[in-house]
């Protein structure tokens, strides 16, 4: 909770510090999209049918010139993944899934690629690209004999101490704004984040080599296995762990400038 307050902190000092033109300039808005997820669990499928979720948020944006501009976002979502949809029988026969909820603040710099300006008519329109820093908060849960459960306390893998649900992402992609008219504003993007993760999912290293040493009931969301052949599963491969889970948002965002349209003079809106 300390670090989602500091971010809430930097965003106030960051957009209330503005000078009174930057404040006539400030954009607030909401966003919807769709968000899913890359890891052991969706290893190369880009928005799975069933694993594509609904995403909402709030947005600050404050132009700088007309070429950039910085972005404050939080935004609420799902992610999950199910070997159940894997092309791959060895995943398949792993049987393992999971979701979370996904809670992001996020700060990000924006590039417009052409001069986009609230108050210059002709400055409409640009493609950009962005980059910043965010926490997103995670809690990665699993569905056994109909009841849920929250699989990081339960240490599936033998960990010796649960994984933080605070984890630190860089967000990075692209996007296409354009202006309705002076005080609102649009933008559709896509946007990867980066973590520094592989419990996304719950699932990066391997099985416990006692099962002994977890309860009974992570020894059963650890090993879901459909065929065991006879083998004996615990201490063997369960993930990947050299490979970071991602997760992706696209959206589309509408802004409302909050300042009055200036002296047409001193800003040359023709």
């Amino acid at each position: 909770m300390l670090s989602k307050a500091l971010f809430i902190l930097l965003f106030i000092s960051l957009f209330g510090s503005s000078t009174v033109k930057g404040q006539m300039m400030t954009e607030i808005g909401g966003l919807v999209g769709q968000s899913y997820y890359l890891g052991d669990l969706n290893q190369t499928g880009h928005f799975p049918s069933s694993n594509t979720h609904l995403t909402w948020g709030v947005t600050i944006r404050q132009p700088l010139n007309a070429r950039w501009a910085m972005k404050g976002t939080y935004f609420n979502g799902k992610l999950s993944g199910s070997d159940a949809s894997s092309k791959n029988s060895a995943n398949r026969n792993r049987n393992l899934s999971f979701e979370t909820p996904i809670n992001e603040f996020s700060f990000v710099f924006e590039f417009n690629f052409l001069r986009y300006h609230s108050f210059i008519i002709r400055d409409h329109f640009s493609p950009y690209l962005f980059g910043g820093a965010g926490l997103g908060f995670i809690n990665p849960r699993a569905e056994l004999n109909g009841n849920q459960y929250d699989l990081r306390e339960l240490r599936t893998e033998g960990q010796s101490r649960p994984y933080s649900k605070g984890q630190f992402v860089i967000p990075f992609g692209l996007g296409t704004k354009f202006k309705f008219s002076h005080r609102v504003m649009f933008a559709i993007e896509y946007g990867i984040r980066k973590t520094f993760t592989d419990y996304i999912d719950d699932v990066s290293t391997a099985y416990p080599e006692d099962p002994t040493s977890i309860s009974t009931t992570a020894q059963a969301l650890s090993n879901r296995t459909i065929e065991p052949d006879g083998r004996n599963i615990w201490g063997t491969q369960r993930g990947n762990p050299n490979k970071n889970d991602f997760y992706t948002n696209a959206t589309f965002t509408m802004t409302i400038r909050l300042g009055k349209q200036p002296n047409l003079c001193k800003y040359n809106t023709q």
